[in-house]
């Protein structure tokens, strides 16, 4: 029986066949060449970008204006949160910088520290305090001198730790008034500071402050006393080092890393005022620390010290 049905004709000229085709070298041709072209010309700009700003040194110059005010477009929100980055940032480049930078933005920081305290910006006078203190130069001597009679205590107690390391002795009158500062932390720097720039002249104030109520401007005081071999810092000392070399009941002090550093400096300085003042009486105290102190650092420090005080039995 003959077979009536019409079958169609193969289509001519490929079709849908060759339409798919096209699709797919396209694709292959997106995803095999030019999709990883894309990637490597996003990879080398990142690259090259980050190697501009790299190489890129911002000025301190501009970074301490962008302390002092930011007048963005979005000032109003993030004024204050931009002016500390630039803060930050200075402090990045001056401890990083080239020899020199700081010298020659040490006019501008001056001239903004004085600035500040005209305008009452209370929080970038004792930033700039704190950057002119930790900078030891001589030229910034006049604006921590002058930084001694700010209203603000953190103020005060920046600008007499500065002096301390800038060795300018011309402060020594103005350190011994703070010795009797209404804030203890001044008094403490202002005492270390006395002690730093061996006043002899002014061992009196340093011997008044052995009375003061607050232990560390005692301990501060008997420690620039003993830096003179003044006899009179001796029994402060002792009591320092009693206090601070041996394990404490509380256990809590005992066992907190903080706490423990501290109270281990503290027997150090202790150690090392007794070993400069050759005191006679602290004999047997240091024969306990060599033994029994909590931190073997001061272990160490008691030994040497009785190994070179005149008399002494190691």
């Amino acid at each position: 029986m003959k077979d009536d049905t019409t079958r169609p004709a193969a289509p001519v000229g490929g079709g849908a066949d060759e339409a798919t085709d096209g699709r797919s070298d396209a694709k292959v041709v997106l995803q095999f060449f030019i999709v990883p072209l894309a990637l490597v010309a996003v990879l080398v700009s990142v690259f090259f970008g980050l190697q501009f700003l790299r190489d890129r040194r911002p000025d301190p110059g501009a970074t301490l204006k962008g302390l002092e005010k930011y007048e963005g477009f979005l000032g109003e929100w993030v004024g204050d949160l931009k002016r500390w980055q630039s803060g930050y940032d200075l402090s990045l480049l001056l401890r990083a910088g080239e020899d020199g930078d700081f010298d020659r933005v040490l006019p501008s920081l001056v001239e903004s520290f004085q600035h500040a305290g005209a305008q009452g910006d209370l929080k970038l006078r004792r930033y700039l305090a704190l950057v002119l203190a930790n900078s030891g130069r001589p030229g910034a001597a006049g604006a921590l001198r002058s930084g001694l009679n700010d209203p603000d205590a953190p103020v005060r107690l920046f600008c007499a730790w500065g002096l301390a390391n800038s060795g300018d002795r011309t402060a020594i009158a103005d350190l011994r008034r703070l010795a009797v500062d209404p804030d203890a932390g001044v008094r403490k720097v202002a005492l270390f500071a006395l002690g730093e720039l061996q006043d002899a002249d002014g061992a009196g104030v340093l011997i008044a402050a052995l009375a003061d109520k607050e232990d560390d401007v005692r301990w501060n005081a008997a420690l620039a006393l003993a830096r003179l071999g003044r006899p009179e810092a001796a029994p402060v000392l002792r009591d320092l080092l009693e206090r601070s070399a041996f394990a404490s009941g509380d256990a809590v002090e005992t066992t907190e890393p903080a706490i423990r550093e501290a109270r281990s400096q503290q027997a150090l300085n202790a150690v090392r005022g007794l070993a400069l003042l050759h005191d006679a009486a602290a004999g047997d105290l240091l024969h306990r620390a060599r033994a029994g102190a909590l931190e073997p650092i001061v272990r160490d420090a008691a030994r040497i010290a009785l190994e070179t005080a005149p008399g002494q039995d190691p």
